[in-house]
């Protein structure tokens, strides 16, 4: 089983402390948050120089980005330059948020949402990038735009694009993680893993919420052993990244394929 950490849980100046991540852990990063020149100086050192290099994934925009904001004519432009740059440092693949928020009726918001999924996705193939799409939005705070099926269903509608399944929203939202998983299977390329008690998207370690993570990991070792396994923290104490990483690892290494 592949394992990854995202930047999220190392903002600002404490991003130096992934320079001390072994290079078996990939790194997914927030990439609308630097410039080209940052993520150069910051990140990709960390891969340089070394006989093993470690591999990067990109998390599209989704702070100034909406797919679901019919105002917002600038997601074109975001993706394109998010693109470019996975296409540069030869990145796995490109996290790509149905919406955030969003206002209006639901049926004819999607509708919009499908369209432009669709530019972006088609955006990422001129690019020979891979686009992933995240399940996104939370029931209690009205931004829950694609359910379960809704959310099975757009890989139907866009065959060529992959899933990352994010265990802190499907938790919050109810749904049946074990199950997402087997209905996946081959499809989901990664995963943002993080726990919560499910009245909020709080982005802790795993253990800290309610999640039942060994029916989780059973799932991912019966139906999608290659998907990658993202940490995507709010927060982690540097000094004990790595050794949290192999607690996961030797407690779930049975699931090693």
């Amino acid at each position: 089983m592949q394992w990854a950490v995202s930047d999220l849980a190392f903002a600002g100046f404490n991003k130096k402390y992934l320079s001390g991540l072994p290079l078996s852990y990939n790194i997914e990063f927030f990439y609308e948050f630097g410039t080209d020149h940052y993520w150069d100086k910051v990140l990709l050192p960390l891969a340089q120089n070394n006989k093993e290099k470690r591999t990067f994934s990109l998390h599209g925009p989704c702070v100034a980005v909406n797919l679901a904001d019919s105002s917002d004519e600038y997601y074109l432009k975001a993706y394109a330059e998010t693109f470019a740059y996975a296409q540069k440092i030869k990145a796995e693949f490109v996290v790509v948020h149905t919406n955030e928020g969003y206002h209006g009726e639901a049926k004819g918001v999607r509708e919009l949402v499908y369209q432009r999924l669709g530019e972006v996705i088609s955006l990422a193939q001129s690019y020979g990038v891979q686009a992933v799409i995240e399940n996104v939005g939370l029931r209690p705070c009205g931004s829950l735009l694609f359910d379960f099926e809704e959310y099975l269903e757009l890989f139907d509608r866009y065959p060529q694009a992959l899933a990352l399944l994010d265990t802190g929203h499907a938790h919050v939202n109810e749904w049946d993680i074990p199950e997402a998983v087997r209905r996946l299977q081959k499809k989901l390329l990664a995963v943002h893993v993080h726990d919560n008690d499910g009245s909020g998207d709080s982005h802790q370690p795993v253990g800290l919420g309610t999640i039942k993570w060994e029916p989780y990991f059973a799932a991912i070792r019966d139906y999608a052993p290659h998907a990658l396994q993202i940490l995507e923290y709010a927060y982690i104490e540097p000094g004990i990244l790595t050794e949290h990483l192999q607690k996961l690892e030797s407690r779930y290494g049975a699931l090693r394929f």
